[in-house]
């Protein structure tokens, strides 16, 4: 008696069965394993803001003020920004000794011009990866044209709040938090320091729902005199934002059109983010907030002033 074994394969069928429950269980996979990267990255974000926020009290608990949202010497607090001549020193320049950053911040000798000097290089070339949100594809520097020659600036993700209030007119008179020259003390927040935008997130480039795109890069070092950048305004093509423009942002500004929430308009002074729905914002407390794009217009306002004086809630 002669014994055979019969040994079954797959059909073409079965296999392009087979295939196909594959197929669909990547697609199912995929973009949980996206989304769980995104997660990730927002919570390495959160971190950073929180960092500044450490920074910040630590720098408050040192000088009994807050740092000046950039530093320009010999103008008086309602001249415009054309009339900065000089220095510019931004509010994360004086984070950096109470960021771990000592010796990059004694390398840069303030002495001098934060361009065209060693300075410049010096800053450049710092790689502070907690100034950058993962999520945003920002190179680790950018260019700039300050009226006679390109600048190179380190890139930054986070810029501070000057309130409502027009960056580039009224640099020195923000009823924010931070502006040129401000000392602000925490019983100046009377609106509360768990209501009061302290520092949120950019986007490097603007690309929302009007002409775009628009260059909106931002630094932790200095707002350099003599910067002019388009501004994105869809209706006014040919306004300019000058240099807090760089280190500064706003919920707003008398004149220009409301309901401008985040990730809503390509005004580059304006806070956006490339994480789906919201923006990430410190506030004055150091806690962390997830705003929503969707956030009502009178709220959001309310949160970037630190005196106005309305009840807010996040």
């Amino acid at each position: 008696m002669s014994i055979r074994n019969y040994y079954r394969g797959f059909t073409l069928i079965e296999l392009l069965v087979v295939i196909a429950i594959i197929g669909v269980l990547v697609g199912l996979l995929l973009p949980a394993v996206q989304q769980a990267r995104e997660a990730a990255r927002r919570l390495t974000c959160v971190n950073n803001l929180k960092q500044t926020g450490l920074a910040m009290h630590a720098f408050y608990d040192a000088n009994r003020h807050l740092p000046s949202g950039y530093i320009s010497p010999g103008v008086s607090a309602t001249d415009s920004s054309t009339s900065e001549t000089s220095k510019g020193y931004g509010w994360g320049f004086f984070l950096l000794p109470y960021k771990e950053q000592v010796a990059l911040f004694d390398s840069i000798d303030e002495a001098l011009e934060p361009v065209g000097t060693i300075n410049e290089t010096r800053a450049a070339e710092a790689n502070l990866g907690g100034s950058l949100c993962p999520t945003d594809t920002a190179p680790d520097s950018f260019t700039v044209n300050n009226g006679s020659e390109t600048v190179t600036l380190p890139t930054s993700n986070y810029v501070a709040i000057l309130g409502w209030n027009n960056v580039t007119t009224q640099a020195g008179q923000g009823n924010g938090v931070f502006f040129r020259n401000s000392e602000i003390e925490f019983k100046d927040i009377s609106d509360g320091l768990s209501t009061t935008i302290c520092v949120g997130e950019r986007k490097h480039v603007h690309d929302f729902f009007d002409q775009g795109p628009y260059a909106a890069n931002s630094t932790w070092y200095a707002a350099v005199p003599g910067v002019r950048r388009d501004a994105g305004m869809a209706m006014m093509p040919m306004m300019k934002e000058g240099p807090g423009s760089l280190v500064l942002g706003h919920v707003g500004q008398s004149g220009m059109m409301a309901g401008k929430t985040p990730n809503h308009t390509n005004h580059i002074v304006h806070f956006s983010s490339s994480h789906n729905g919201g923006v990430v914002f410190l506030l004055c407390d150091g806690s962390t907030h997830f705003v929503l794009d969707n956030i009502e217009y009178p709220l959001f306002k309310a949160l970037g002033t630190r005196a106005g004086g309305e009840v807010a809630s996040l």
